[in-house]
C-alpha cells in the first residue's frame, strides 16, 4: 500500500492591502517589500516542514503565485495555477476599508453570520468552501501518495480547515493565517499536523 501523501496549505506573503486594511480578495495585489523577503525565507526555509514536494499548486493571484515559487523553485518544480484557489472575492466590495465593511455596510457581520451572505456582485462563504474543497481534493487526488504544497489565501483556507476539521462552516473564525504561514492537515481525518507556522520567520 502506498504511503499518505502530504498536504501543505500556505498563505501568500503580505500585500499593502494587508497593511492598509482594505479587502483585496480578487484583486491582484502586489507583494510589500516585506511580503518578498518573507516568501525568500519560507522558499529557504521549507524543506524543513516538507523535505520532498512533489507538487505546488497555487491561486493564480501574483501574491500567492510569487510565494508559491520560491518554494518551487528550490525543488526544480513548476507551480500550477488553479482558479478555484482564489481568495473570497467580494465584488462591488472589493477595495474596501475593513472599517467601511463592518461599520457601515455591515458585510463582516453578515459573512459571520451567514454562509450564503454576499456583496453586490460576489461570492458567498459557501460558494468559496466548496470551490476551494473541491480544488484540494481533486489536486490530491491527481497525486496519490504524493506530498503537496498549495499556495492561497487567509480566508479561503480558514474556510477549508473549519469544514475538514470541525465539519463546521463556522469555525473559521478560529484559523487566522498569518502571511506565509505553513499548515499541514490530513483532509480525511481532519488530524492537524501543525497550524499557522512561521518558523521561518
Amino acid at each position: 500500500m502506498s504511503k499518505k501523501g502530504r498536504l501543505m496549505l500556505v498563505r501568500h506573503g503580505e500585500t499593502p492591502a494587508n497593511i492598509e486594511k482594505v479587502w483585496h480578495g480578487h484583486t491582484d495585489t502586489p507583494l510589500t517589500e516585506l511580503g518578498q523577503q518573507q516568501r525568500a525565507r519560507l522558499g529557504d526555509y521549507f524543506h524543513n516542514y516538507l523535505p520532498d514536494v512533489h507538487a505546488v499548486y497555487s491561486s493564480p493571484l501574483q501574491r500567492a503565485r510569487l510565494t508559491a515559487e520560491s518554494i518551487a523553485q528550490r525543488g526544480g518544480h513548476q507551480v500550477n495555477t488553479d482558479p478555484r484557489l482564489m481568495e473570497f472575492g467580494a465584488g462591488e466590495y472589493e477595495g474596501k476599508g475593513f472599517e467601511e465593511l463592518r461599520d457601515k455596510l455591515g458585510f463582516m457581520q453578515g459573512v459571520i453570520d451567514d454562509e450564503h451572505h454576499r456583496a453586490p456582485g460576489g461570492e458567498t462563504r459557501y460558494e468559496v468552501t466548496h470551490r476551494f474543497v473541491t480544488a484540494v481534493e481533486e489536486l490530491r487526488g491527481n497525486h496519490p501518495g504524493e506530498n503537496v504544497v498549495v499556495v492561497a489565501h487567509g480566508l479561503a483556507i480558514a474556510f477549508a480547515l473549519s469544514h475538514w476539521i470541525d465539519r463546521n462552516p463556522s469555525k473559521w473564525v478560529d484559523y487566522m493565517m498569518n502571511n506565509t504561514s505553513v499548515t499541514e492537515i490530513c483532509p480525511i481525518d481532519g488530524e492537524i499536523i501543525f497550524l499557522n507556522c512561521t518558523d521561518h520567520l
